[in-house]
């Protein structure tokens, strides 16, 4: 089987590019096992319903998975503290404009 193609929008390339070395690289290893089996992050409820996430020590890795195109995309990375928030707002300011 395939892994799935990982689709990492610019927003999501910067968060990870400013991380330290030895958390960036713990993160592409996990987007790495995503990509091989996207069933392996849990589902999220609510109004983030749909979308996976990862956990790597205290960040998250918030994906959504497309089955046909084989693509997972990521939508967000970031600490759990404030990683679920900024989501929610960005997908609410989507939908409003």
């Amino acid at each position: 089987m395939n892994p799935f193609r990982p689709d990492i929008p610019p927003h999501v390339a910067e968060v990870v590019r400013s991380l330290h070395p030895d958390l960036k690289r713990l993160i592409k290893s996990a987007i790495r096992a995503i990509a091989a089996n996207p069933e392996c992050g849990e589902p999220l409820q609510k109004e983030l319903v749909g979308l996976r996430k990862y956990r790597v020590r205290r960040f998250r890795i918030v994906y959504s998975v497309d089955q046909k195109a084989q693509v997972i995309r990521l939508m967000a990375v970031g600490h759990r503290r404030s990683v679920y928030e900024e989501l929610t707002e960005r997908i609410r300011r989507k939908t409003r404009s």
